[in-house]
């Protein structure tokens, strides 16, 4: 007789039994503090590169640094294509998943963490003085 037993266990398994889903999502919102630059790698593949710096929130600011700066790059011709305008100051969007680079150099390797992009959008550029995705107003005139 078949059995009546109850759906595989990882289904039916409680929460704290379940394997944790792996995820590697980001979304940054600062200023440009870099612009962006394309550089052709020796397999022929282009990479576009730039920095932006994310400001911390108020409750955040203690004693050290007020903002977080990362690189953000990409292969992708579209993403070339949409930060080619883009200038110090402007503000915008980044999303994308964390990637952990190692580069060899004449001192010896070194490990970089970068954004690789999926996908981008401008938010307000310099002069304008955009809306700071904090909530506070530019430090700027």
């Amino acid at each position: 007789m078949p059995s009546t037993a109850a759906a595989p266990a990882a289904v039916n398994a409680p929460p704290a039994r379940r394997a944790p889903a792996h995820r590697n999502e980001v979304v940054l919102a600062g200023r440009v503090t870099a612009e962006p630059s394309v550089r052709e790698l020796p397999s022929g593949e282009h990479l576009v590169s730039w920095r932006i710096s994310v400001a911390r929130p108020p409750s955040d600011l203690r004693r050290g640094p007020q903002a977080d700066p990362f690189t953000c790059v990409s292969f992708r011709p579209d993403i070339r294509e949409a930060v080619r305008g883009w200038r110090i100051g402007d503000l915008v969007q980044v999303s994308g998943a964390l990637r952990r680079r190692y580069r060899r150099a004449a001192r010896g390797g070194g490990g970089t963490v970068e954004v690789e992009a999926t996908g981008v959008r401008a938010l307000g550029t310099g002069e304008e003085g955009g809306a700071d995705p904090t909530g506070r107003t530019p430090d700027r005139p």
